[in-house]
């Protein structure tokens, strides 16, 4: 069914968009750049017997030359992951569970959410080259003494094999890494954060709530210190979201991930909260959501999505229906919690452990405007919904049922057409007979 998953030529044979610089490799720094020493050791250590090497695309060329180096130097086989499931920054356990794997390698860039991977894994960075004394200089520029003694340098993966080096230059600031625990980010000064990934660094100013946020990219020419700025569309694009959110009758909730850290709790909070506004919701899984997938749904007026908080999707405007956070239902649904919409993030992971028991949520008969319809709608608790509208049912003259409702078999029964009708008795029976051979081009009982 191509319609809800993804056809295995499409990863064999899809053009890879690299949308950052790759680290060029010959056959001599490999051992360098993918630390095969220590990734051997950490194997040989622990005694495993089939590992999986997880690379992002755009990693990919180098794949075999680091499998063949592990395999002889182990002297067994390793095992590539070719596509990963959902986001390649996230530990793909459920791929490597296919052969049993004992652990994960993770080649390239990692994201902030926890994981939910129940395997053992090693986190191996790319090295990009950062001239050391740009930054020197650009600091000085910037900040004075004072304000440096205050500053944290926050180092994202692919400059972390600098920090013995940026430790002894700079041995007044604070310096982090981005694998460590980030939580007190809020208490510091100004951070710097050294990367050039633009939607990590949007990550850290909603998750964190970093006081003063810079950012530098060392690839950048000439590399200068620059002050973040929100992009308040992001902000602004909530309200929006929230009032779809309010105005919808069915729910898409779509599981885009399982490597992310109480993923299922999520879930099972966004079931209840639509279950106490009166809506319908449906679970969605189909691998990669893709427009075309999803297109395929339409009963559903809003999709949640269950995914790691560097994924794209939400700030995609080519799907047919809104793709929100599960941050915004919370917003919309629960406005009991004390959830403020500037402590907006993408993560689940950062506020879901704070929230209130979703049974204290209060289940009214408010009735309020919608602000993009300009409609009365009624926020009715699910007991009087189901009462008005799930239980009434026809019996049509073919004896079949027909539910009356905004849901499934309701919405069904609206479409004109409702996809292939069996029409028994209705059709003559006939014997099997030969039907067209050929190519479409041209068949053989076709004469031109």
């Amino acid at each position: 069914m191509p319609q809800f998953s993804t056809n295995e030529f499409v990863s064999l044979e899809k053009d890879v968009e690299v949308k950052r610089k790759t680290v060029e490799a010959n056959s001599h720094e490999i051992d360098r750049l993918y630390e095969i020493q220590r990734c051997l050791e950490w194997i040989k250590t622990n005694n495993f017997k089939k590992v999986c090497l997880q690379f992002p695309d755009h990693l990919l060329p180098h794949s075999s030359d680091v499998a063949v180096k592990l395999q002889n130097l182990l002297g067994h086989e390793v095992y590539i992951l070719g596509d990963t499931a959902y986001e390649s920054c996230c530990i793909d356990y459920v791929a490597a569970a296919h052969i049993n794997a004992d652990a994960i390698i993770h080649f390239g860039s990692i994201c902030f959410s926890k994981t939910s991977a129940n395997i053992p894994y090693l986190n191996i960075y790319e090295k990009h080259y950062m001239e050391l004394k740009n930054l020197e200089t650009a600091i000085h520029e910037t900040f004075n003494e004072k304000e440096i003694q205050e500053l944290t340098l926050l180092i994202d993966d692919d400059y972390i094999h600098y920090y013995d080096d940026l430790c002894e230059m700079f041995n007044i600031c604070r310096i982090c890494k981005v694998d460590e625990d980030l939580s007190e980010l809020s208490n510091y000064g100004p951070v710097l954060y050294i990367g050039q990934n633009e939607r990590k660094l949007i990550n850290i100013d909603l998750s964190f709530n970093v006081k003063c946020l810079y950012y530098y990219e060392p690839d950048k020419n000439p590399p200068k210190i620059t002050p973040f700025q929100q992009n308040t569309k992001i902000i602004k694009r909530r309200h929006f979201l929230i009032e779809k959110i309010k105005d919808a009758n069915t729910i898409g909730i779509v599981i885009g991930t399982l490597g992310v850290k109480n993923y299922l709790k999520v879930i099972e909070r966004l079931k209840k909260l639509a279950e106490a506004n009166g809506k319908k919701y449906y679970l969605i899984s189909v691998g990669k959501p893709t427009v075309a997938k999803l297109a395929n749904l339409g009963e559903i007026d809003i999709y949640v999505m269950i995914t790691c908080a560097m994924n794209e999707i939400y700030d995609s405007r080519d799907f047919y229906k809104p793709i929100v956070t599960p941050f915004d239902v919370e917003i919309a649904l629960n406005n009991t919690n004390g959830t403020n919409i500037n402590n907006f993030t993408f993560d689940y992971n950062f506020y879901l452990n704070k929230l209130e028991n979703i049974d204290n949520v209060e289940k009214g008969n408010e009735t309020d405007v919608s602000l993009l319809s300009g409609k009365l709608r009624s926020l009715r608790n699910p007991e009087s919904k189901l009462e008005s509208e799930s239980s009434q049912i026809a019996l049509k003259s073919e004896g079949t049922l027909t539910t009356h409702s905004h849901f499934g078999a309701g919405y069904l029964q609206q479409r004109s057409w409702k996809g292939l009708e069996q029409n028994l008795g209705d059709t003559e029976v006939k014997l099997a007979e030969e039907g067209r051979t050929g190519i479409a081009q041209e068949y053989k009982n076709e004469h031109f």
